[in-house]
């Protein structure tokens, strides 16, 4: 089953995480206006504001940890991975702005520690885990199969790969299902952040 709603359900479920930690800014962080005017300059697909839950960027153990409002949050795609036929989306992108780096700094690293602890059975956080692939300090890949296996929406996807990386206060996660997408998902994110981050 495709988890084109992955991301929606870990921003209301406030499980976060790690990755390409960016330094400070030299420019303030964009307005909720200016970043969808930039990602529309910069070409991306269908960039709109998303809704704000709050984020509790914590271990799946730290059920007592605070939450997290977000200043606001950004949704878009990439033309280079267009939805399928079906108009399946075949990846999802976000970033998500909070009020300070550390925020944004931990909700990434808890990102990453959850996509490493994924339980196999949900009603019992502490694991046993799915099995995991790190592909960079970014990025992790579950949900593993042969490429193109029964139920894939292509003949590359061959698992989930869950994008986790923070610049200043911005806080970017994405999703794809095969190694050419994630890619795409990584620079995308990196480049949006990074210009929202100022």
């Amino acid at each position: 089953m495709r988890r084109w709603v992955a991301l929606a359900v870990l921003a209301t479920l406030g499980v976060v995480a790690a990755g390409c930690l960016g330094g400070g800014s030299q420019h303030a962080t964009l307005s909720p206006s200016d970043a969808l005017a930039q990602a529309r300059g910069d070409g991306f697909v269908k960039p709109h504001r998303g809704p704000g839950q709050s984020w509790h960027c914590a271990r799946p153990s730290e059920s007592d940890s605070p939450a997290y409002r977000p200043n606001y949050s950004v949704s878009f795609g990439d033309k280079r991975v267009p939805p399928t036929s079906g108009n399946t989306a075949r990846i999802a992108m976000m970033v998500v702005v909070f009020p300070d780096a550390a925020t944004a700094k931990q909700c990434a690293k808890a990102g990453i520690y959850g996509a490493m602890h994924t339980p196999v059975h949900p009603s019992n956080p502490l694991g046993p885990f799915i099995p995991y692939k790190l592909i960079d300090s970014t990025t992790v890949k579950t949900h593993m199969h042969a490429p193109g296996a029964p139920g894939s929406e292509g003949p590359q996807d061959d698992g989930e790969y869950d994008t986790w990386l923070a610049h200043g206060r911005v806080l970017a996660l994405g999703l794809a299902y095969n190694e050419p997408d994630s890619k795409i998902v990584r620079e995308d994110l990196d480049q949006l952040a990074a210009e929202i981050a100022g």
